[in-house]
C-alpha cells in the first residue's frame, strides 16, 4: 500500500512538472499567451550569484544535543535536587517513626479468645434497624423484600450493622428489576467509612457483556481483573441465588448452585462493613444468611497470581525512593559520558555498554521501588514486576554481549504535520545536512544582493530615530517610494556588509553619529531651518519619541529598584507580580498584558513596525494601573522629605523643575495630606508624596525619550 501511494506520487510530481506555464496578459490567469512558454526557474537577475549546494558534515553538538555543556549541566543539577530531595524525605520519615515509637503506648497482652461464632438471617419482610442501616431514600421493604426502586450508582444501599468475620459465608437471593446502563446488583465487604476501600463481587445484566465478577477499590480507584470475571446471562426479572465464601484473600464464587470463580484478593483490611446495593439498577433482595465461614470447608485455590500487598513502612518507601534517585544520576552520568565520546568509535561503544548496563540497573530499582511505594494496586504491582523482569534480561543480555543505552530526548523538533508525534522523531539527528540552508543563507546574504542589508539597516535606523529611511519597511518594491537618504542607506548597508553583517559594529556606528547625539527641541533653530524643513527629514535634530510599551513597563519597575535584569530563561505569563522584563512576557492573541497593549504593544502577527497612538485609555492605564500605584509608592519610599521634589522630578523626568512646576507641587502635596488626614489615613506624608509621584508617572515627559 505504502508503495503504490508513493509511486502514484511520484508520478503526480512529474505530471505537475510537465505542466507547461504561459505568460498571462496583463496579469489576467484566465487570459495566458499560450505562444510564450515559461521555463521554471529561477529569474536570472537572481541565478548569476547562486551558490552551488553542497552537503555539509555538523559538528557532534549539532546532531547529538546531548553533548552540549549547559544540557548536561542542567540535567544533572536536576538529577542531583531529586537525590538531595529524597535524602530529606529519608530523614523526616526516620524522624516521623521514631517520635512514632516514643509516643507509643506499651500494650499489655491479654489471652485471646476464640472467636464468636457469627450468623445473620434476615427475609426482609420489615425493615430490621438492628441489621440494616438505610442509606438513600429508594428502598422500600414490602412483599418479603428489600426494594432498591431508584437507579443510582451507589448512592442507595444497605448497610449490614454488625462487623463481619474476617472469614465469612454470604448466601443471598436476589433479582434485577431494571436500570439504566450498567444494571449491576453488587456485595461489597471491608468497605471502609470513606468507601474508598472495599472488595466486592458483582452481576451485571449489560447488554454488550453480562457477567459475574470480583474486583477492588483501593485509594478510591476501582480495579476489574480479567481473571476475576466469567460471563453469565443475567437477566433483569430472573432470580439468582449467590453464595460467596471468603478465607482471608481467597475468595469462591457460586451463582444458582454452580461453582463460577475462585479468586485471590490483593489484600484485606483489617476491618470493614458489608454493602448491598444496585449500580446503575434497581433490585430486590428476598433474603440473605452470613455466617462465619466453617475451618473444614474447602475452597479452590485460584489461579491468578497476585502478590500479597504487605504494609510497607514511610521509612522503607523512602529508602528505595533514594535508591531510584541514586541510581537514574549514576545512569544519567554515564549516559553523559558516552556522549562526551563520540567521535571515537572504540571509546563511544565501550561506554554505550557501560551506560546501557547502568541504564538496566537504574530500570530495576525503580521497579523495585514501585513494587513498595504502590503495594495496595494490584495493577501497579504487575506493571512493576514487569519492569523488573525486563531490567533483569537486559543485565542478562548486556553481559552477554554489547549494548546500547536509550539516548536523551533533550532538544524538540517541530511537528511536520499534524499526524506526527515528538516519539517518531529521533533524540540524534542525522550528521549531515543536505546544505541547502546554508546555500540560501550565502544567497541572501551575497554582496551582489544589497537588498538584504538595506532591509535590516532600515529597521535598526527605525528603532533609534523613530522614523525609518525607507517609510514603506515591509516593500522595498517599484511602488515603494524613492527614500530622500538613499545615499547614507547604501552607505550604512555597505558598512554593514563589510563587518560581517555585525549588529554590534552598526548600532555603534549609529549611537556615536552626530545626528543620534542632537537633542530633539527646535527651541534654538533659525527660522530658515524651520522653513526648509519642518518635519525633520534631514536630521537637523533628534525625533522626539514615545517609549515602546515594554520600555514605559520596565522603567516604571528600574525606577522602583525592583527589575529583574537576569538574562535569559523560559517566557513567563503576563502579569502585574512579575518582576521580570517585558521581553520574557508570553505574547500571543491570547496572552496580552494590559498595560502594553494600551500603549500599542507588538502585533503577534508580524514585526515590520509598530503602530503609535495616543489616546485617553493609555493615560487611565498609567493612573489606573496596580502596578504604577504600587511602583510610586516604591519610588516615593527612595527619597527622604527635604528636597523631595526637585529630587523626584530629576530622577523620573530627567530634569528639574521650573517655578511654576515647584509651585504646583507644593500645593499638590499639601492638598494631598489634607485630604488624607481628613478621612484619618495613617502616615499622611507618605500617601501625599506617592500620590505626587503617580503623576509624574503620567506626565508626558516620562514616557518621551527627546
Amino acid at each position: 500500500v505504502i508503495r503504490r501511494t508513493l509511486t502514484r506520487r511520484v508520478y503526480w510530481i512529474r505530471g505537475c512538472l510537465r505542466i507547461k506555464t504561459y505568460l498571462h496578459l496583463r496579469g489576467d490567469p484566465k487570459n495566458p499567451d499560450k505562444t510564450r512558454v515559461l521555463d521554471p526557474g529561477v529569474p536570472a537577475v537572481l541565478a548569476t550569484f547562486a551558490p552551488k549546494i553542497k552537503p555539509v558534515q555538523l559538528p557532534i553538538y549539532a546532531y547529538a544535543p546531548a553533548v552540549r555543556d549547559y544540557v548536561q549541566a542542567d540535567h544533572l543539577s536536576a538529577a542531583k535536587a531529586r537525590v538531595d530531595a529524597s535524602k530529606k524525605g529519608l530523614v523526616e520519615a526516620q524522624k516521623k517513626a521514631a517520635n512514632a515509637l516514643k509516643e507509643k503506648p506499651e500494650v499489655q497482652t491479654k489471652p485471646i479468645k476464640s472467636a464468636t461464632k457469627f450468623n445473620v438471617t434476615d427475609d426482609f419482610s420489615k425493615h430490621n434497624t438492628e441489621l440494616w442501616e438505610v442509606i438513600g431514600k429508594g428502598w422500600q421493604f414490602k412483599d418479603g423484600t428489600a426494594r432498591q426502586t431508584i437507579s443510582s450508582r451507589g448512592a442507595e444501599r444497605l448497610v449490614l450493622r454488625p462487623k463481619l468475620p474476617r472469614d465469612f459465608e454470604l448466601t443471598c437471593r436476589y433479582t434485577h428489576t431494571g436500570g439504566n446502563v450498567y444494571r449491576s446488583v453488587t456485595f461489597r465487604f471491608d468497605v471502609s467509612s470513606d468507601l474508598k476501600y472495599a472488595n466486592y463481587v458483582y452481576t451485571s445484566a449489560h447488554a454488550p457483556g453480562p457477567k459475574l465478577h470480583v474486583a477492588y477499590t483501593r485509594d478510591g480507584t476501582s480495579t476489574y481483573p480479567p481473571e476475576g470475571r466469567v460471563a453469565q446471562p443475567i437477566q433483569i426479572g430472573k432470580p439468582y441465588t449467590i453464595r460467596l465464601a471468603v478465607r482471608d484473600r481467597l475468595v469462591n464464587v457460586w451463582l444458582n448452585d454452580k461453582f463460577q470463580i475462585a479468586y485471590s484478593l490483593p489484600d484485606r483490611g483489617p476491618s470493614g462493613q458489608l454493602l448491598l446495593s444496585g449500580f446503575d439498577a434497581t433490585v430486590a433482595f428476598d433474603d440473605i444468611h452470613v455466617r462465619s465461614l466453617p475451618m473444614d470447608v474447602k475452597l479452590v485455590e485460584s489461579k491468578n497470581k497476585v502478590p500479597e500487598m504487605k504494609p510497607v513502612s514511610s521509612v522503607e518507601v523512602s529508602q528505595f525512593k533514594l535508591a531510584v534517585t541514586q541510581s537514574r544520576l549514576a545512569a544519567l552520568q554515564a549516559i553523559f559520558d558516552a556522549e562526551k565520546k563520540r567521535g571515537n568509535e572504540t571509546a563511544f561503544n565501550a561506554a554505550s555498554h557501560s551506560a546501557a548496563k547502568r541504564e538496566a540497573e537504574a530500570l530495576k530499582v525503580e521497579g523495585e521501588y514501585e513494587l513498595k511505594a504502590f503495594a495496595k494496586d494490584g495493577k501497579k504491582v504487575s506493571a512493576a514486576q514487569r519492569k523488573i523482569a525486563n531490567a533483569e534480561k537486559k543485565i542478562t543480555a548486556l553481559s552477554e554481549s554489547n549494548g546500547s543505552y536509550t539516548p536523551l530526548r533533550v532538544t524538540k523538533k517541530a511537528l511536520e504535520s499534524p499526524a506526527h508525534t515528538e516519539g517518531q522523531y529521533p533524540a540524534v539527528y542525522p550528521d549531515t545536512s543536505t546544505g541547502r540552508r546554508s546555500a540560501l543563507a550565502q544567497w541572501v546574504t551575497s554582496p551582489k544582493n544589497p537588498l538584504t542589508a538595506r532591509v535590516a539597516v532600515n529597521h535598526v535606523w527605525l528603532r533609534h530615530f523613530g522614523e525609518p529611511l525607507v517609510e514603506t519597511v515591509d516593500d522595498f518594491g517599484l511602488r515603494a517610494k524613492n527614500p530622500l537618504q538613499r545615499e547614507l542607506l547604501d552607505h550604512l548597508a555597505v558598512e554593514f556588509m563589510e563587518s560581517g553583517w555585525s549588529f554590534q559594529y552598526l548600532h555603534r556606528l549609529i549611537v556615536n553619529s552626530r545626528a543620534y547625539r542632537l537633542g530633539s527641541s527646535s527651541k534654538d533653530a533659525d527660522l530658515s531651518t524651520l522653513s526648509a524643513d519642518p518635519d525633520n527629514h534631514y536630521y537637523w535634530r533628534m525625533n522626539t519619541r514615545r517609549m515602546e510599551s515594554q520600555v514605559v513597563r520596565d522603567s516604571l519597575l528600574y525606577l522602583a529598584g525592583v527589575l529583574d535584569s537576569s538574562m535569559g530563561g523560559p517566557s513567563v505569563d503576563p502579569g502585574d507580580s512579575v518582576r521580570r522584563r517585558s521581553l520574557y512576557f508570553k505574547h500571543s492573541r491570547d496572552q496580552q498584558d494590559d498595560l502594553l497593549k494600551k500603549f500599542n504593544d507588538a502585533d503577534h502577527l508580524q514585526c515590520y513596525r509598530r503602530t503609535e497612538s495616543i489616546v485617553p485609555q493609555q493615560a487611565l492605564a498609567l493612573y489606573n494601573s496596580k502596578l504604577s500605584v504600587e511602583m510610586a509608592g516604591l519610588i516615593a519610599s527612595r527619597f527622604e522629605e527635604s528636597n523631595f521634589i526637585q529630587n523626584v522630578f530629576q530622577f523620573i523626568l530627567g530634569r528639574l523643575p521650573d517655578e511654576d512646576e515647584m509651585k504646583a507641587c507644593r500645593q499638590t502635596l499639601s492638598e494631598l495630606e489634607s485630604v488624607a488626614r481628613g478621612v484619618q489615613k495613617t502616615k499622611a506624608g507618605e500617601r501625599a508624596r506617592r500620590g505626587l509621584v503617580h503623576a509624574l508617572l503620567n506626565h508626558n515627559d516620562f514616557i518621551s525619550i527627546r
